[in-house]
């Protein structure tokens, strides 16, 4: 039986699967990476650092698996959005690369919704700006680093730059380019206007006309030496982790929506049709159907705020310990509210300058206390996300059978999973997929490979849900009705202090 290899390329670490065609994960390997913070605001990582991951954990999935390098029939790739690869003419990196959550471009996003105004972003790209944003990365490095910027032959997204690795070839495909606010999403290809309006050469970007399924080329003799496989290997493009993810989860049309508890955190919802937010609060970006899109509502400290609480605060790393704790804490937990904006938000505020705080705090409250606040923090930020679909696209227009699957890891949580169903007043579901992202990049790479004649049959073979659903208390969801507008008033009394 072929074996596929689906690279889910994150932002703290690489994994390579090995899946069979039924789904099933023969062999999987894993490496973290440094994000590396040279000033505050800023984050880098080295490329270099990406391939070397991807060398070793293939090599770990093939001894897992007892598979030979030259079984595997192709590859697909998953990949963080929105960040910044620059090549020179001789295709070698010229600095590090800057990931989506890069805060140093906050003038840059300023600039560009001033210069053209949110109607204009609404018709050109049908996106938001945020920093880490591919353009405003660009921007940033041309007014500072002009230098640099001149010497600039190629500006790729961090998946891409992997692909360009395996086969020499540089592209991308729509799913990955409405990332960088340079794509016009509607149209799926380029956008003239926001090219001109800030003078980025068309020549620096890859062609775009491309599906996730596609094959792009096969893995050179250098990289199918260094990675163990066989020569010729065919790549597919491969799409951004959050297509990626909602392949691997059978989220390909209207109906079911997404609940993705990474080191951010998104409400993914799949559309017939592009949806623009006038407000420009959630993204309407390209979906891996090459006739679908999706509206996303993206938060940045999902996982994050909760590690970062757990590991540098309470200094523990067993988290499934913390979540038992928090359980017997009731819900509201006594009025203690935390806003989980430590890098800042995207949806709904796109405010950079947004910050973390715990309110309420009083002398009987313990570790455990402050932990369930934490992760009731998170989903009220995730709730917001929600709300502001759900004014977009009105229940009515929902299929009466659409449910609420959760993913990434923090759906592992009991607890937390109890919190969304409560929170959001409706059933929480769970596919049986453990590596969504991978596993998605792999269900391209069959598709590409012919062993599927769509990803619908792919997806509708492959992927399994959980028996059961969590259902919500109706007692904890008038609780959480209340703390949520506390929630949004804590932060409009906040905002100006934090810009401070």
């Amino acid at each position: 039986m072929a074996v596929y290899l689906g690279i889910d390329l994150g932002t703290t670490g690489l994994k390579s699967l090995l899946v069979r065609p039924d789904g099933s994960i023969c062999g999987s390997g894993y490496r973290e990476y440094p994000l590396s913070v040279p000033a505050p605001g800023y984050a880098e990582q080295d490329p270099e650092d990406w391939w070397r991951a991807l060398r070793e954990t293939v090599g770990e999935a093939l001894s897992k698996a007892g598979v030979r390098g030259e079984e595997v029939a192709a590859i697909g790739l998953s990949g963080q959005m929105h960040g910044t690869v620059l090549l020179g003419g001789d295709g070698r990196p010229l600095a590090p690369a800057i990931p989506w959550c890069d805060q140093r471009s906050a003038a840059q996003a300023a600039e560009i919704r001033a210069r053209i105004g949110a109607e204009n972003l609404a018709r050109w790209t049908q996106n938001p700006v945020g920093t880490g944003f591919q353009i405003c990365s660009l921007l940033w490095i041309r007014e500072n680093q002009p230098d640099l910027y001149r010497k600039v032959r190629r500006v790729l997204l961090p998946k891409d730059y992997v692909r360009f690795r395996l086969t020499g070839q540089t592209g991308t495909e729509p799913t990955d380019a409405c990332s960088t606010l340079m794509f016009d999403c509607a149209q799926r290809d380029w956008s003239r206007q926001m090219l001109e309006a800030f003078d980025i050469d068309r020549a620096l970007l890859p062609d775009a006309n491309h599906l996730p399924t596609e094959i792009h080329g096969g893995l050179t003799e250098a990289a199918a030496r260094e990675l163990g496989l066989k020569p010729g290997t065919p790549v597919v493009f491969g799409g951004g982790d959050q297509p990626m993810q909602a392949v691997g989860n059978g989220i390909l049309a209207p109906g079911d929506i997404a609940i993705t508890l990474g080191t951010g955190g998104q409400i993914f919802m799949p559309t017939d049709r592009p949806v623009c937010d006038p407000a420009l609060r959630v993204h309407s970006f390209c979906h891996a159907p090459s006739e679908m899109w999706y509206v996303m509502g993206a938060i940045l400290n999902c996982c994050l705020a909760q590690n970062w609480f757990f590991d540098k605060v309470l200094g523990t790393r067993d988290f499934a310990a913390m979540h038992c704790r928090a359980a017997d804490v009731a819900p509201g937990c006594g009025g203690l509210l935390f806003l989980p904006y430590l890098t800042g938000e995207r949806t709904p505020y796109l405010n950079p300058q947004a910050k973390g705080v715990f309110f309420g705090l009083t002398l009987g409250d313990d570790e455990a206390t402050l932990a369930r606040a934490v992760i009731e923090g998170i989903s009220h930020a995730l709730l917001d996300a929600m709300l502001c679909i759900r004014e977009l696209i009105p229940a009515e227009a929902w299929p009466s059978d659409s449910r609420l699957i959760v993913s990434g890891g923090g759906a592992r949580s009991g607890l937390w999973r109890q919190i969304l169903a409560d929170m959001f007043g409706q059933p929480i579901y769970a596919t049986a997929m453990r590596e969504e992202a991978g596993t998605g990049a792999a269900i391209c790479a069959m598709v590409g490979a012919g062993e599927y004649a769509s990803l619908s049959e792919a997806c509708e073979a492959i992927v399994r849900y959980e028996d059961g659903c969590v259902t919500p208390i109706p007692e904890n969801t008038a609780v959480y009705h209340e703390r949520h507008a506390v929630f949004q008033e804590l932060y409009a009394a906040n905002r100006g202090l934090f810009n401070r």
